[in-house]
């Protein structure tokens, strides 16, 4: 017979996120159990309607607590551990199952941690980690602590899986989220409890700088990420620990000493990428771009080994690190390569910021070139889509019109650009550039259609005033060139 599974889930005043985690295992699940630690919304009634099992359990400020509670109702030979703004990813349904299936009946005590991938509200990625989730329901496997609790501490002969091809998706790390549920300061409240107990642990102490990071104190978070490399270096929370301190010591402004942090960290633990890549960027920050180079290529290889159990970003391995090389050759002086690099790493950039900056980037490596066409194929999509960020680029262009080809031709381009993607028009910087060219070809309509536009975008230029001014007299409406005087006047005394 197939064996059974158990959805375990702890909530409160999850009505907005608890249908999405619950929908993402119908059919790979044989029950449901949702604890409820009271809630004052539809929460209840949310589970109850994917027909689940519904303990009330009174908050007691631990969560291992609410957890044991749903292992002693769940009913399943197996149990798998979901938060409600985690959702089991659509690909691993199968994997779950065959898991549970394939695990032989004499097996020791056995805990798989899936890929739990940390996505924003748009979906891009925050890193991802391994914790565990799933396995044979045994009455020794209880969770301990009140916060980042742990399942089957002492338990004799305990083996853990990594298990990538399981992955589960979490949102709950989106800062937005975070912020409005109360996340960071609830957390912290627990983690003080702990401390109290326990003022060494430095699980503990990992966990408190991870708060002061995400609450954006990046100081005490880099001494107490250094602090737990210096007391625990055996332990995963170290390997994680030197990523997010060196990232911390860059953000304020430290990055030698990041630096020198990360090469401690490689020479020590060489199979973990995430760090390589760390080191790559701290030597970027401080003008060592040939090193940066040969970092981020050690950041291409796969993590291995004790690294594997450390925080992780599949993006570094999937294009970050390439995206990286490619930025250490351009500060090299070597446009081409760098080219070459990003060339090939282009399509797997997700859409986004990302893309965009990488599209900014090639669009000035190619203009250095001399190369305008393929520069020209990379900005001009940018217009609809990012008409913002285009403008930099965009404003090359015209330059170059200029001195090649002379301003008449600039102001063709301009125009015609103009017509085919009028969201450029709603950018200050370009309607500038427009109007300098329609005042150095004497194009007097165009010029007063273009200032008209500045105004409306709030120019605070006092040029543009003051030649509306001059457009405006000569078209004999003095009274409104007096205002546009006034307002000239009136910037510039701002």
């Amino acid at each position: 017979m197939p064996r059974t599974l158990s959805l375990c889930v702890i909530a409160k005043n999850e009505e907005a996120m608890l249908s999405g985690c619950l929908e993402s295992v119908a059919g790979a699940v044989d029950e449901i159990v949702v604890v409820d630690t009271g809630s004052t919304d539809r929460t209840v009634e949310v589970a109850l309607a994917h027909g689940a099992r519904v303990l009330d359990f009174p908050w007691r400020h631990d969560f291992s607590a609410a957890r044991n509670a749903a292992l002693e109702v769940a009913t399943s030979e197996w149990v798998f551990f979901l938060d409600a703004d985690e959702r089991l990813d659509p690909a691993s349904m199968g994997v779950l199952r065959r898991l549970v299936e394939a695990e032989p009946a004499d097996a020791p005590p056995t805990i798989y941690a899936p890929l739990i991938l940390n996505v924003d509200a748009a979906g891009a990625s925050l890193g991802a980690d391994h914790m565990p989730r799933l396995w044979r329901a045994r009455p020794e496997l209880r969770f301990r602590g009140r916060i980042h609790e742990q399942v089957g501490v002492g338990v004799a002969g305990l083996r853990t899986a990594i298990e990538d091809a399981l992955k589960v998706v979490h949102l709950g790390y989106d800062p937005v989220h975070a912020h409005n549920t109360g996340k960071h300061q609830r957390n912290i409240a627990l983690l003080d409890l702990e401390f109290a107990e326990r003022p060494d642990d430095p699980g503990l102490i990992f966990y408190r700088a991870k708060e002061a990071y995400a609450l954006g104190d990046d100081a005490a978070a880099a001494e107490a990420f250094q602090r737990v490399i210096r007391e625990a270096p055996g332990l995963n929370f170290a390997l994680s620990a030197y990523v997010f301190g060196v990232e911390c010591l860059r953000s304020t402004g430290r990055s030698s000493e990041a630096l020198s942090l990360a090469m401690n960290g490689v020479r020590a633990n060489p199979q973990y990428s995430e760090l390589w890549y760390a080191a790559g960027m701290a030597a970027l920050d401080i003008g060592r771009p040939v090193q940066a180079e040969g970092l981020f290529r050690e950041a291409m290889k796969p993590s291995e080994g004790f690294a594997l159990t450390a925080f992780s970003d599949p993006d570094i391995r999937a294009w970050r690190a390439e995206l990286a090389v490619g930025q250490a050759l351009r500060v090299q002086n070597l446009p081409a390569d760098a080219l070459k690099v990003w060339v090939k790493v282009r399509d797997r950039v997700p859409l986004g910021p990302e893309r965009v900056r990488l599209d900014l980037d090639m669009i000035d490596a190619y203009l250095g070139l001399g190369q305008q066409q393929e520069a020209w194929a990379l900005l001009e999509p940018m217009l609809d889509t990012a008409p913002g960020e285009a403008v930099g680029a965009l404003l090359e262009f015209f330059e170059l019109y200029v001195q090649f080809l002379g301003p008449a031709d600039a102001w063709k381009f301009f125009t015609d650009t103009a017509t085919v993607h009028p969201a450029m028009l709603r950018e200050l910087a370009i309607v500038s550039a427009g109007i300098e060219l329609a005042e150095l070809l004497d194009l007097v309509d165009p010029l007063y259609e273009l200032l008209q536009i500045a105004v409306h975008l709030g120019t605070q230029v006092p040029r543009h005033y003051e030649t509306l001014a001059r457009v405006l007299s000569a078209r004999g409406e003095e009274a409104a060139a007096e205002a546009a005087r006034r307002a000239a006047r009136r910037v510039m005394a701002d």
